[in-house]
């Protein structure tokens, strides 16, 4: 099998497509507009001292690759990545900080996760998970029930991520039944979380994937599928992990080990437009004028650049139709010193556990915050901080730091303004992050980041860094953008040859390099179908 493939966009799912294209037997080239590959997976420096200390700009964690693409890349042979032994911490700030011991009903959570998939759960962990909801939270719903039913639909996303397959309502009920079917997929967030629990902590903390980058309405169709997406990563069991040296070396290996595999990558190539007749890519670089010319083309960007580099102006209308809006922010704190937690323990990991807090209290409370942002009639309403300890767990990597990091993913920020631009909320949020901090005081720095400059940084739409919203119209079966979605999922358009693998595709672009790997799978088919037709 041969072929010419060009690659617009060097992200994490630009590198896998060209990885598995290259390993069967295609010729591909990469184009990426910046001067390095990796898209969201970037570097910054912040000097202090005569030291640069670097920090993740982007992406922080990785935890939704599969396992099977961090092993066929060859990036497992290179990198290596840490989750943090010690669950996840929950914050509520209508709590005391004693409240928020490590005794915390998501140790129960990641537990469960980690025992379904290894066919392991023993009865008495179960009556122990629900015993810590309930003590914490007052929870008396279905607890173990959702746990149970939550591993059945990760197992059906899975089996259909490593099989290639195009996702279905009918395959869907077929492999869980029409009510799992309706309760898990097409159904709402609120519907779902209801069905299960009683207590309105717990909904909220499971609530938390389901708007991470836009502001999806917990009552809408289809919002219900984003929990099981969010936990359907099988590098770390559903679980997020810490790349040593940060981030930005994910795709920065998959980079070299591409290279070393042949593929061609030509970076600071800003693509100006792409002839889907005849499937030749322009492409500027040092202010000279190239054109090259492709059997495949593969946009690995936003969506709607890449209908507009085609000049598809029903494809533009098409997308522009969609909602693109973002509405988490992310703040990235600097420290001079490790950070001392406040009641800290003795137990493992517990310095680079991940940590939620909560500022709301119920859905209710949680879906006026989104409002507000959504609509701009407020630049910024706190509703949750997930904390990433990423210097701690550098230093768990045996990466030896005198200072720390530690980001966050902030809800709810508006597209309106600039970080620099909103000191206002910056305080705040610096302000309720360092209340479960004892040594606030070696704070050195801290750089605000907001859906607008996220646009300005990595081209993203409205500051969304899933490229759209994971929402009825452009979730499961429906985010796609072919004619044909049941014979070519992935293809981009009228033209055949011509394919979309962004983070707008399916599954989307948190569950990383899948949309790529799917997406090269329906093209090597194509292309033996095409040879075959030839002899």
């Amino acid at each position: 099998m041969s072929g010419n493939v060009i690659i617009v966009g060097g992200g994490i799912n630009g590198l896998v497509a060209a990885n598995y294209l290259q390993k069967n037997g295609f010729h591909v080239t990469v184009l990426e507009r910046n001067d390095v590959v990796g898209g969201a997976c970037a570097v910054d420096y912040f000097k202090y001292k005569g030291k640069r200390i670097p920090y993740a700009t982007g992406a922080s964690v990785l935890g939704l690759m599969q396992d099977f693409v961090f092993k066929e890349t060859g990036l497992d042979k290179y990198l290596t990545a840490y989750l943090p032994k010690h669950p996840e911490i929950i914050y509520f700030e209508s709590e005391k900080d004693s409240d928020a011991s490590s005794e915390n009903s998501l140790t129960a959570i990641f537990r469960m996760l980690g025992k379904l998939n290894k066919k392991m759960l023993l009865l008495d962990e179960i009556f122990q998970l629900k015993k810590e909801f309930r003590e914490r939270w007052g929870e008396r719903g279905k607890v173990n029930l959702f746990f149970w039913d939550l591993e059945k639909v990760r197992s059906f996303l899975i089996k259909g991520y490593r099989n290639a397959e195009v996702p279905t309502i009918e395959n869907a009920e077929k492999y869980l039944g029409k009510k799992l079917a309706k309760l898990w997929i097409s159904g709402s967030a609120r519907g779902l979380l209801d069905y299960y629990f009683t207590s309105e902590k717990t909904k909220l903390v499971f609530s938390v994937p389901i708007t991470m980058d836009g502001p999806v309405s917990l009552d809408s169709p289809y919002s219900a599928f984003t929990l099981p997406l969010m936990f359907s990563g099988t590098i770390f069991d559903g679980k997020w992990g810490i790349v040593k040296g940060g981030i930005w070396n994910l795709t920065k290996t998959l980079g070299m080990i591409n290279k070393k595999c042949g593929v061609n990558i030509i970076t600071a190539s800003k693509v100006i437009d792409v002839s889907k007749e005849t499937r030749e890519v322009t492409y500027v670089k040092s202010r000279e004028k190239f054109k090259i010319k492709g059997d495949y083309i593969i946009f690995a960007t936003d969506p709607l650049t890449a209908a507009k580099l085609l000049h598809d102006k029903e494809l533009v209308n098409k997308i522009s139709r969609k909602e693109f809006l973002g509405t988490s922010g992310k703040m990235i704190l600097i420290f001079k010193k490790p950070v001392i937690w406040k009641n800290r323990t003795n137990e493992e990991d517990f310095d680079s556990a991940f940590r939620l807090i909560f500022s709301v209290n119920s859905l209710d409370e949680y879906e006026k915050t989104t409002k507000a942002v959504a609509e701009n009639k407020k630049d910024f309403q706190p509703a949750y901080f997930e904390l990433y300890c990423e210097g701690a767990g550098m230093r768990k990597l045996g990466i030896k730091t005198d200072y720390d990091i530690v980001s966050a993913i902030c809800k709810n920020v508006a597209f309106s303004k600039k970080g620099k631009d909103l000191n206002s909320a910056k305080k705040e949020i610096e302000r309720v992050i360092l209340s479960k901090i004892e040594n606030k005081k070696d704070l050195i720095k801290s750089i605000f980041i907001t859906p607008k400059d996220l646009r300005d940084m990595f081209h993203i739409p409205k500051g969304n860094m899933d490229h759209i919203g994971v929402s009825n119209g452009q979730t499961f079966f429906e985010r796609n953008y072919s004619p044909n979605p049941e014979k070519n999922f992935y293809q981009f358009g009228d033209n055949e040859n011509i394919f979309y693998c962004g983070s707008g595709s399916y599954p989307c672009g948190s569950v990383a390099g899948t949309p790529a790997y799917m997406c090269t799978k329906q093209i090597i088919k194509s292309g033996s179908r095409q040879q075959a037709l030839l002899i």
